[in-house]
């Protein structure tokens, strides 16, 4: 399991880190090439976030094989 976790961490904490970008960038839209950016986070983040599901649903299928298992 401490593989998913340390995963789970990582993914959390890169999403925060794109929430924050994106902040900087709705803040200083003025900024040159600020479109870019922007749309490169929502991307990175639209791609964490469903890599985040798709783990959670990883560790669900693992925790119905050792209940499936214990009985």
């Amino acid at each position: 399991m401490n593989l998913i976790e340390a995963t789970e961490s990582q993914l959390r904490a890169t999403l925060d880190k794109c929430a924050f970008e994106i902040n900087v960038c709705v803040q200083d839209q003025a900024e040159h090439n600020r479109y870019v950016s922007f749309m490169a986070t929502l991307k990175e983040y639209a791609e964490v976030a469903t890599a985040l599901e798709v783990l959670e649903k990883v560790k669900l299928q693992l925790a119905e094989k050792e209940k499936t298992n214990e009985d």
